[in-house]
């Protein structure tokens, strides 16, 4: 089924917004500040479309190629990172998806996330454009995704064998609430599936947790580092995501979570307490707005995991950046934010001997980046690497999918958290 993409209410800032009336464009001002970051990226390098940064395109790698450019460039002019409405505006621009033609177009009704310009190349898109994929176009193009879940879960059920289970499973025992894999048909059902997804993060933790031994007592206290962690990190580790955990660990009375990294916002420590199954838990969240390696210098590290969340040791993305900046020096800014070194806190991470070192990545192309860079700090300053756990698609990573940016990789959806892998260090 196909229909129409109207030409006429184009936003003619930025080329790239379409609306279903004129009130509606006048209206949405929640769009004014990426137009003008996009108008003025047009002007700067005096071409009619932001499509057409790197002249006509005829393939998807150039489109992919222009796609990337276009995010960090827009990203950079705005001085922050885009939103998932401007991710989306930018990562799925109407163009026919055979020719690449933006003539008058006609989209896929079921996700309304690619176009054709007849219906002849609509049915050529078949092979690649199937049903599964259609499903996941749809629940990352679905209108609801601009929404932020309301929902919070208060009552949980039943525990799950971490290492033989995955979030789907795990979230349905502990909630009894079924999450549905097909396009959300109402704001419940989205909320269901977002929430889900959210627990990625704790239960990714207490998967890694079951590969190692520990002492779980009353008197005894866990302490985790999320260490790299952003303001974006803390919703998993909301009131709901630690009951879940303590349902897992009934024997973890103790929780501390030191949050660490240079981008936090300074905050107090934040104790909670709440009943569990009949007995008290209790959590302390403390906040270091900080890098390790500077961490390090100042307090005892003694923790019993440290957790990074979707790293780029290798800072591949900041590699694309440069390309950026060198070729259109004029039409962006750099930020401080992307002067981060990875590799300085790297080393400090690895002196932690015998402690399970857990990462995610959200591409294989950047996990074997960050395995590789991991194993160069680690032969360069004589320390061994000894792997606990490793898996090619983590059972508890995100469900909500999302875009990836990089031109050279063959994922082109991808999921935080989607690749996992636990180590530990000792001295060759």
């Amino acid at each position: 089924e196909e229909q129409t993409v109207a030409p006429i209410l184009q936003c003619k800032g930025c080329k790239l917004q379409r609306y279903c009336s004129l009130k509606h464009l006048v209206e949405d001002r929640e769009h004014h500040e990426v137009c003008i970051a996009l108008n003025k990226l047009q002007k700067s390098l005096n071409i009619e479309h932001p499509l057409l940064l790197n002249g006509p395109i005829n393939r998807r790698m150039e489109l992919q190629n222009v796609i990337a450019q276009l995010m960090l460039a827009t990203r950079l002019k705005l001085g922050r990172k885009l939103t998932q409405r401007e991710r989306q505006l930018i990562g799925y621009p109407n163009y026919c998806m055979v020719c690449y033609s933006r003539n008058t177009l006609s989209t896929c009704s079921r996700c309304e996330a690619v176009a054709y310009c007849s219906s002849e190349h609509q049915r050529q898109d078949l092979v690649y454009h199937t049903q599964d994929a259609c499903d996941t176009l749809a629940l990352f193009y679905s209108p609801y995704r601009f929404l932020e879940s309301q929902l919070k879960i208060t009552n949980f059920k039943l525990s799950t064998d971490l290492e033989r289970s995955s979030l789907v499973e795990a979230f349905y025992r502990a909630t009894r609430m079924e999450v549905k894999s097909q396009p959300w048909s109402c704001l419940e059902d989205y909320e269901k599936f977002a929430v889900c997804s959210s627990f990625s993060g704790i239960a990714t933790i207490g998967l890694a947790l079951t590969s190692i031994s520990f002492e779980a007592a009353p008197h005894e206290t866990l302490s985790i580092y999320v260490v790299g962690a952003s303001e974006e990190q803390r919703r998993y580790f909301q009131e709901m995501h630690l009951k879940f955990f303590f349902l897992q660990y009934q024997l973890v009375w103790q929780l501390v979570l030191y949050f660490i990294g240079h981008n936090l916002q300074p905050q107090d420590d934040e104790e909670t307490i709440f009943n569990m199954k009949g007995s008290k838990r209790k959590v302390l969240k403390r906040t270091f707005p900080i890098t390790f390696a500077q961490f390090a210098k100042t307090h005892m590290v003694d923790p019993v995991l440290i957790i990074i969340f979707n790293p780029d040791f290798d800072a591949l993305e900041g590699v694309i950046e440069e390309v950026v900046e060198q070729k259109y020096p004029h039409a962006i800014n750099p930020t401080e934010e992307n002067a981060y070194d990875w590799r300085s806190c790297l080393l400090e991470i690895l002196y932690t001997y015998s402690v399970p070192i857990c990462f995610t990545s959200s591409t294989k192309m950047i996990f074997r980046s960050n395995m590789s860079c991991l194993n160069e700090v680690a032969a360069t300053n004589e320390i061994k690497i000894n792997n606990i756990y490793g898996c090619n698609e983590n059972p508890y990573r995100e469900i909500l999918p999302n875009l990836n940016l990089s031109p050279d990789d063959s994922e082109t959806i991808i999921y935080d958290n989607n690749y996992l892998k636990v180590v530990y260090t000792s001295i060759k």
